[in-house]
């Protein structure tokens, strides 16, 4: 199996309402990002504002393509989004 792409995504949110989501080329990015914004903050901001992040596959049509194809022929068991999406459409059947 080839290794995936990934990029980290960091939601930023104000006084616990999402504010933003960002895309970061890894998470070392994104964890940069953060210190440096919040070294801007003062005490007030650091209660108001708070992060959450979490590490996305990136695909491409034949990513895509492939790891659907290779569920349908059952080659590989559905996990993540996948296993979401699967629950979801079974549930519409």
């Amino acid at each position: 199996m080839t290794k995936r792409e990934t990029v980290a995504e960091l939601t930023l949110y104000y006084k616990r309402q999402r504010l933003t989501s960002l895309i970061f080329d890894n998470q070392e990015t994104a964890d940069t990002f953060v210190e440096t914004i919040t070294s801007f903050f003062n005490k007030k901001g650091h209660q108001e504002f708070s992060f959450s992040g979490e590490i996305k596959n990136v695909y491409t049509p034949e990513t895509i393509t492939g790891e659907l194809n290779s569920y349908a022929e059952g080659d590989i068991s559905p996990e993540g989004w996948l296993l979401n999406m699967m629950k979801v459409i079974e549930g519409l059947n």
